[in-house]
Order: C-alpha cells, then structure tokens, then sequence
C-alpha cells in the first residue's frame, strides 16, 4: 500500500505573519506561570527546536504530561484565533491530494485536537485515512517527535504502508521522513529549498508525476 504522509502546520495550513514570541506569549507563557516554571522566550525555542528535553517542566516538579496538556489546549485557542484574525488559510492546491492513489495521513508535533480542528476548520478531515499528533497514547511519544521517525514508523505499521512519501515544508519533516525510508519530498511555499529533500515541489499537483511511483 503506498502512503502520503502530510505535514499539516505551514504545509497544508498557513499561519499569516507567524511571530514565535507572539506564540510563546499566547501558549507557553500563562501555563509556565500557572505551575511556577520559569520558561522565558529563548528556553521555549530551544525546547522546540530539540536543545533542550520536552520534559523541562519535571525540573521544577511538574510533570510533562499535565504542562503539555495545558499548553495543547492553549494552541488550540491560539489557532481559533488566527483564524478569526483572517491569518489561519488553506493552501490553494490542498484540495488537489485527494485524487492521490493510496492512503493519506495527516501528521503534526501538535495535538490531535488542534490538527483535527484545522482539518474540519476547512473541510479537508475526511481526506485523510488517519491522523496522528504528539499527543498519541496519552502522550506516550513526548520526546519522539521530529526528525524522530518514530510516529512515521508508527503510521507505517497501523496503515501497512509497503511505500511511503512523507510531504512537509521543514528540514526536520526531511530528516524523519529519511530515518524512516521514506521519499522526503518538500513543498516550497515561498522558494526556501530543504538540503536534506530528495524532491522538492512548489504545488501539490506535482504529486501526480510519475517519477514519485
């Protein structure tokens, strides 16, 4: 069975003016301060960029579990308002993967909640055969997420993918998609190219051409 593996943030959806502060400050922030953690702006980066463990909070007696609950459940309100903010859109071609042969999954380092939000926000959600964020098994993967193949090696089995292309936008979407033996294809949406991609494309419809089989 050949399977799509879709990033969804920046891949699928679009988050007009993205501001990583602006973020923090809505998501990360007020939770940090609910339970006493000290997470300024720069200590949240490096979080998310892997520098430093998902499982900071535990330092200061919280476990990882309840403070990425509540800050998945911010993101979700912070996603609800890009879009009423005019600054959450689909990209113009999404519509275009569902002529695609095979199985489709969506997959984020962000809650199920909020993938499965956007997914319905605008009528995409039935495209996809699966969906799976870091959340999965009560956040059982925490640390495993990108460019951990470990969600790709999980999607792989319960959808017995014998191929596997993965699309995203990032080098982090490229690396996992590689440590799972998958094609590594990366959509550029504004030129920026991924050095770790076998293929790169500008427009989903490029995923009809033969030399993906």
């Amino acid at each position: 069975m050949l399977c799509w593996i879709f990033d969804v943030d920046d891949t699928l959806v679009e988050y007009v003016n993205f501001d990583m502060r602006e973020w923090y400050e809505f998501i990360a922030e007020p939770v940090a301060k609910k339970y006493g953690i000290p997470l300024d702006f720069n200590t949240w980066k490096r979080m998310i960029e892997g520098e430093i463990s998902r499982r900071y909070s535990e330092r200061f007696g919280v476990p990882a579990e309840n403070f990425w609950r509540d800050v998945d459940k911010r993101n979700l309100e912070y996603r609800k308002w890009m879009y009423n903010e005019g600054r959450l859109r689909l990209y113009s071609d999404v519509q275009f993967i569902k002529n695609l042969q095979g199985k489709k999954i969506a997959w984020s380092v962000s809650s199920e909640n909020c993938v499965e939000y956007v997914l319905s926000l605008f009528g995409i959600k039935d495209i996809f055969n699966f969906v799976i964020g870091k959340d999965y098994e009560n956040y059982r993967y925490l640390e495993k997420v990108k460019p951990s193949p470990k969600f790709i090696q999980l999607i792989k089995g319960r959808c017995e993918c014998d191929e596997c292309i993965v699309i995203g936008d990032g080098d982090r979407d490229m690396l996992a998609a590689k440590y799972a033996g998958c094609l590594a294809v990366h959509i550029s949406h504004d030129g920026r190219k991924s050095k770790y991609a076998d293929v790169t494309i500008t427009s989903f419809h490029q995923l009809a051409d033969k030399k993906f089989l």
